[in-house]
């Protein structure tokens, strides 16, 4: 699988490995789905090349917190109102992982409010 970058995100793309940092979470909220409820969290999350939002269903919304860099392995984008949207879709992976050499958090944050993910 290619490695990706935020940058190369786009609608419809799967199989991708990409390692972001968690610059923002959303608080979770109930949706009704066609297999019953479930807690959905969005989040933006980021790499040097841009931000993006990434949507989290269930248990992993509480895996993870702001400043977190996490590795995905096999995710999809998406489209939401018109922006490429990440996802762990069916097969996906996700992990926290340790990088002392990733950006921080704050500086994403700073860097790419004005993209408005």
């Amino acid at each position: 699988m290619t490695k990706f970058k935020v940058k190369d995100l786009a609608p419809k793309t799967t199989d991708i490995d990409i390692i972001v940092r968690i610059i923002a979470k959303g608080q979770p909220r109930m949706v009704k789905t066609k297999y019953g409820y479930s807690r959905v969290a969005n989040l933006t999350v980021a790499d040097e090349t841009g931000a993006t939002a990434l949507t989290l269903w269930g248990k992993k919304i509480s895996d993870v917190n702001f400043g977190d860099i996490i590795k995905i392995e096999d995710g999809y984008c998406g489209e939401w109102q018109g922006r490429p949207q990440l996802t762990l879709g069916r097969n996906g992976k996700m992990e926290i992982i340790e990088d002392p050499d990733f950006p921080d958090a704050q500086a994403l944050l700073e860097i790419f409010k004005e993209q408005n993910v």
